[in-house]
């Protein structure tokens, strides 16, 4: 019997496949010119990354507490990254000691050696999560996965959002079944705890005491061991960079700013202080718990959860720069399940693809500040949408004979 996803998900994937190799591409000369010509660095493949790698050396050469010396931070960031694109590319390091005792190891070798495994692992670790999640449909459905523009950009970054939506995606994929294992992951994402702060008002809303408990242990574990490893002072110096950074940087910083795409970043660059875009953000945050606690708390397909979580630890975020926008992938990859197992209207595939785009619109709003960041609006959107699903009870189309593919119904 012929699936009724299958024509448009034919299409989706041909039309990725073209976006894929664009990205292929840039990525390949980005690199090339990073790494492979000869003279200095002309390109900025992995930058971010330099500050990872700085810190693992840092802490390696001076000891763990150094890389909290901004000053000194700086100078080793600067000479690995030493080529006219890299100039000013420098930055404090913002991260909680959790993170930190991942790096280390990294810091042994060489900064190129460090960056080609961080990122494969992180292109490893992502693909196989989303993969988790589109199985149900067939390897077509991780062709658009793949090519994900918010994937791309993470990557050649350098970030660390491919680690951190991995691990949500895994966690989510694996709840119904391996919660212990759920929890683990979810633990993980101590490693930029403020990614993980949605996780447990889902779980204590859904009653899901296995995972929770699995997720706790895991997260002290994790800070108990990093606090052995590398003191338990650094916590305090975590805490009062990251306040010093906030102060300087997310509040007075315009350039920053116009790189948000969050409602407080919105609200200050339409003119407002401070404390009202921070009022507005926490009215976003606390409506948007609302829904994702409602929806987690009664009898919502797994999907429309696992998709409202994910919308709603991106709406909270006060502070968040377009390369975190690698978690979008995960509601897209949970509600195109949905709609491929359950009906769909054609204005809901149309929101699915304009998500898809959104690090690319968040981009061209990071240089042409004049167009604003969209993210917000579509991440609303997505639980208006994810809230219609649930109301609609709708039959399983296996159960009633048809479904519907771009508005019309299709028999099977």
């Amino acid at each position: 019997m012929r699936q009724p996803h299958g024509p448009w998900l034919f299409r989706v994937a041909l039309c990725s496949c073209v976006v894929l190799a664009i990205e292929l591409s840039f990525t390949a000369g980005l690199a090339w010119s990073t790494f492979a010509r000869s003279g200095p660095p002309q390109a900025g493949f992995g930058v971010d990354f330099s500050v990872y790698w700085s810190a693992a050396a840092v802490a390696l050469q001076h000891g763990p507490a150094a890389v909290f010396n901004q000053d000194l931070m700086m100078s080793v960031e600067r000479t690995v990254r030493s080529g006219k694109l890299f100039a000013g590319t420098s930055g404090p390091w913002l991260y909680p000691p959790t993170f930190l005792l991942f790096l280390l190891p990294l810091g042994i070798g060489s900064l190129n050696v460090a960056l080609s495994a961080f990122s494969f692992v992180g292109t490893a670790a992502y693909l196989r999560s989303m993969w988790a999640i589109v199985r149900p449909v067939g390897h077509l459905a991780l062709i658009p996965m793949a090519a994900f523009p918010g994937f791309w950009l993470a990557l050649c970054y350098g970030q660390n959002s491919l680690l951190t939506a991995a691990a949500a995606a895994a966690a989510l994929a694996s709840m119904p079944t391996r919660p212990i294992l759920a929890g683990i992951f979810i633990g993980l994402l101590g490693v930029k705890p403020q990614l993980g702060l949605v996780f447990p008002l889902v779980l204590i809303c859904s009653r899901q005491w296995r995972c929770f408990a699995s997720a706790a242990a895991c997260s002290v574990l994790l800070w108990g061991v990093s606090a052995v490893a590398l003191g338990g002072d650094l916590v305090p110096a975590w805490l009062h960079t990251a306040s010093w950074f906030r102060q300087t940087w997310i509040e007075h910083n315009p350039e920053l700013l116009n790189a948000m795409p969050t409602i407080y970043a919105t609200a200050r660059r339409a003119g407002a202080s401070a404390p009202w875009a921070y009022w507005l953000q926490a009215a976003v945050a606390v409506a948007a718990c609302t829904v994702t606690a409602w929806l987690w708390g009664g009898r919502a397909r797994h999907e429309l959860k696992a998709a409202a979580l994910c919308c709603c630890t991106l709406l909270v975020q006060p502070y968040l720069l377009y390369y975190d926008l690698a978690w979008l992938a995960i509601p897209i990859a949970f509600l195109g399940m949905d709609l491929c197992r359950h009906s769909a209207r054609r204005f809901e595939w149309l929101l699915l693809v304009v998500a898809w785009t959104m690090p690319l619109q968040s981009v061209a709003a990071r240089v042409i500040p004049e167009m604003g960041h969209w993210t917000p609006a579509v991440l609303a959107l997505l639980l208006s949408m994810i809230v219609y699903r649930c109301k609609q009870h709708t039959v399983p189309p296996a159960e009633r004979g048809e479904s519907r593919v771009w508005g019309r119904a299709v028999h099977t």
